[in-house]
């Protein structure tokens, strides 16, 4: 009898945690994965964060946890996981009622792009293991990891030079911020840099002197096509390194920088152009932009480009053009910049059994070695 009563209490137990899970397993669940930072540099360590909150008194003594993400993403804790065209984690909880659980899962950026949390869900199962309840998350979160900064002595040669470059040919231009002093006044000064106050002393007219400063601009110009029939995108991701550091070293010395590429986003977008800045911050921007290339529009959308630039060529502007391609219908465009006064370097990323032969004073080869 005692047996019999047991097996029926049991029975109602089961019943009774079958109904309760099916109709409220998901009631006040909320389940979120997301990043540490909105970016980090390639190399970089940042942590992805899982926060589980169950605000009901229904405990969930089986939580699994599921999603994947980027295999460039290397994660510290390798437990739960595993590796295939993409990085696979299943975390396992035991939530009791009204209780929030935090898990900082840490990982170091190793290749440029955007990176998301791909494939989430959750699946809970009930006290008796017999049945499952699942459905994907919602919103899922996403970190930039900018490319990869160069700063060989390579690097820091060419950027020499491109700097001897521009100071030979700046343009000076008057900084009314700038105050140096009074003189006296010439036929050819200004009437608005007369100074009232020191003439009235002086009893003869007088004007301010105000120092100088460069009014320096680059535009880099990164065509992500190439002419190689082998494996390029060592060479590509090379160059979408080379313009990043650039950016990142003119804008610190308070350089104006702007961006073109013919570069396309995973899903077929193409990517604007990285309007000129001067400000430090403008570097995150053009690493968000370089972060997003995963194609390219192809050589004539970058030869279009240029065609664009010879319409409006700035002699107060460097053109900074990185390109593995460096056929002679690119370099006779690069010519017409130079014969309208405008300044040209090119780099030419290219591999060290493939070398660039530079033909250009404005050109240089970028050599990357092809077995390493």
């Amino acid at each position: 009898m005692k047996l019999v009563v047991a097996v029926l209490i049991l029975l109602l137990v089961y019943v009774l945690q079958k109904y309760l899970y099916s109709k409220y397993w998901d009631k006040g669940l909320e389940t979120e994965v997301k990043f540490s930072r909105d970016y980090i540099e390639c190399g970089e360590s940042a942590e992805l964060i899982e926060i589980v909150t169950n605000d009901k008194f229904l405990p969930l003594p089986v939580f699994h946890l599921k999603f994947s993400v980027d295999k460039s993403l290397k994660f510290y804790d390798k437990s739960n996981s595993n590796v295939t065209d993409l990085y696979h984690k299943n975390e396992l909880f035991s939530i009791l009622g009204h209780q929030r659980i935090t898990r900082k899962l840490q990982f170091e950026g190793s290749a440029r792009g955007v990176m998301g949390v791909n494939n989430a869900s959750i699946i809970v199962r009930d006290f008796f293991m017999t049945d499952t309840y699942a459905h994907k998350m919602r919103h899922s979160d996403t970190i930039y990891v900018f490319p990869k900064k160069l700063n060989t002595e390579r690097f820091k040669v060419f950027f020499k030079g491109i700097m001897g470059e521009m100071e030979a040919k700046r343009s000076m231009v008057e900084d009314s911020l700038t105050f140096r002093g009074v003189r006296e006044y010439q036929s050819f000064d200004p009437y608005r840099s007369i100074n009232w106050k020191q003439s009235a002393k002086a009893r003869e007219l007088m004007v301010n002197m105000y120092g100088y400063t460069t009014d320096s601009r680059v535009k880099i110009m990164l065509n992500l096509d190439n002419d190689y029939m082998i494996e390029t995108d060592k060479l590509l991701e090379e160059a979408i390194s080379i313009v990043s550091s650039f950016s990142r070293s003119l804008l610190a010395k308070n350089i104006t920088v702007s961006v073109i590429t013919n570069g396309m986003t995973a899903d077929g977008r193409s990517l604007p152009n990285v309007q000129e800045g001067t400000e430090k911050k403008h570097g995150i921007t053009i690493d968000r932009m370089l972060a997003e290339i995963s194609g390219s529009e192809g050589k004539d959308a970058f030869l279009s480009s240029v065609r664009d630039e010879i319409a409006h060529t700035n002699s107060d502007c460097l053109y900074l053009v990185v390109s593995p391609y460096a056929k002679s219908d690119l370099i006779d465009l690069l010519d017409k910049i130079e014969q309208q006064g405008g300044s040209v370097r090119l780099i030419v990323p290219c591999y060290d059994e493939y070398p660039y032969i530079a033909d250009r004073p404005y050109s240089s080869a970028w050599e990357v070695p092809i077995n390493v």
